[in-house]
């Protein structure tokens, strides 16, 4: 899983500046560089330290882009429930925040 931040609002991302390390919003995906983290808490907690209401961030996992395809649950094994990660119920976000495309 790698997850970034995105504003809504503007469609830039939240990066960790190049000279400091301090996250700032760079218009490019290519700029973000190590922008890019792999836990769904720090991304979350990312956003939350640094993004305004106005912005209506959400946290992009660049692994599924926000095609039907990728947001369908595993099938369910022969006369089961439906399949979710550990520590996820069937059905529920993989995220606490929405996804691009939402």
């Amino acid at each position: 899983m790698r997850l970034i931040v995105q504003s809504l609002a503007t469609g830039r991302f939240l990066a960790p500046s190049l000279d400091d390390g301090t996250p700032e919003w760079v218009g490019a995906l290519r700029d973000a560089g190590g922008g890019v983290v792999r836990d769904p808490e720090a991304a979350l907690q990312l956003l939350e330290d640094n993004t305004e209401p106005e912005d209506r961030a959400v946290i992009v996992d660049l692994d599924r882009l926000g095609t039907a395809q990728d947001y369908q649950e595993p099938a369910a094994p022969a006369g089961g429930a439906p399949c979710a990660p550990a520590g996820r119920e069937a059905g529920s976000p993989s995220l606490p925040v929405g996804n691009h495309g939402e």
